[in-house]
């Protein structure tokens, strides 16, 4: 499996709120907002990864050794993030069920923001191929050293410039079953 594989396999499984959100194809986000999305859920998917990962990765692995301190460090920003953030799960949550995507509208901030961290990281620790988590492991180690900001934006740009443009709409990226629009 390609690193960009893997990475999408993980980027995907962050997007996925509810069972089958990825799969959603009529939901269109801006770099804007897949960016904010990312940057909240990477401290989920960090975590998801982790625990999923434990089982084979060594003791002085990056993720066993700093993936708690990487965890801390992403979820300072969570709250920056969160409005357009909220706004791009939401927009995925509806494309997929009108009726989960109102009533996950109707919820307020204090139950919604824990609803999805939980499933994020829930998805995440059991959707991971065990296969892919040196790769993942090794990916989280270089980019480590980045704020969460450019790290969001790193995957949304890495997204956009690797998926295939025969696939989609002119000025639309597919990613893991969404597509980026032009903001």
């Amino acid at each position: 499996m390609t690193m960009h594989k893997t990475f999408t396999l993980a980027v995907a499984s962050a997007l996925a709120i509810l069972p089958g959100v990825a799969s959603a194809q009529q939901a269109c986000l801006t770099k804007s907002e897949a960016s904010s999305l990312f940057g909240y859920a990477l401290p989920q998917v960090i975590s998801g990864t982790s625990k999923r990962c434990a089982q084979v990765l060594p003791s002085d692995s990056f993720l066993r050794s700093h993936g708690t301190e990487l965890v801390t460090r992403y979820s300072a920003q969570k709250a920056r993030y969160w409005p357009q953030a909220k706004a791009a799960f939401l927009k995925l949550g509806s494309s997929k069920d009108a009726g989960v995507g109102q009533f996950t509208r109707n919820l307020p901030d204090e139950s919604l923001r824990p609803l999805v961290d939980i499933t994020v990281e829930g998805l995440v620790s059991q959707e991971l191929s065990l296969k892919s988590c040196d790769k993942v492991d090794l990916a989280l180690d270089l980019l480590s050293p980045l704020p969460p900001e450019n790290t969001a934006g790193l995957i949304t740009l890495l997204l956009e410039v690797t998926s295939k443009a025969d696939d989609v709409a002119p000025g639309k990226a597919k990613l893991g079953g969404f597509t980026l629009c032009k903001d």
